[in-house]
């Protein structure tokens, strides 16, 4: 049997508007359905299980690597010079 396309509309997904799919761009702005603080995941609405590191497992078990934050700034803005 063929599993569903990660677009297709999830079951637990009750609220308007509904959640991003997991492949869309925006798929981290799904809601928390799940959070296990102590083991460091959250489980989103549409499927994708989101790591404290800022990784991320799609439904399909697609591994997305962290994209962690630099002190400072937003993801790919440049660091400051080490004058050191």
């Amino acid at each position: 049997m063929k599993p569903a396309p990660n677009s297709a509309p999830r079951a637990t997904c009750k609220h308007t508007p509904p959640c991003p799919p997991a492949d869309a761009p925006d798929h981290g702005a799904a809601r928390v359905t799940a959070l296990v603080a102590a083991q460091g995941y959250a489980l989103l609405c549409n499927g994708v299980v989101r790591t404290e590191d800022t990784g991320e497992v799609l439904p399909d078990g697609q591994v997305v690597p962290p994209y962690l934050i630099p002190a400072g700034g937003r993801p790919g803005s440049p660091q400051p010079a080490d004058h050191t």
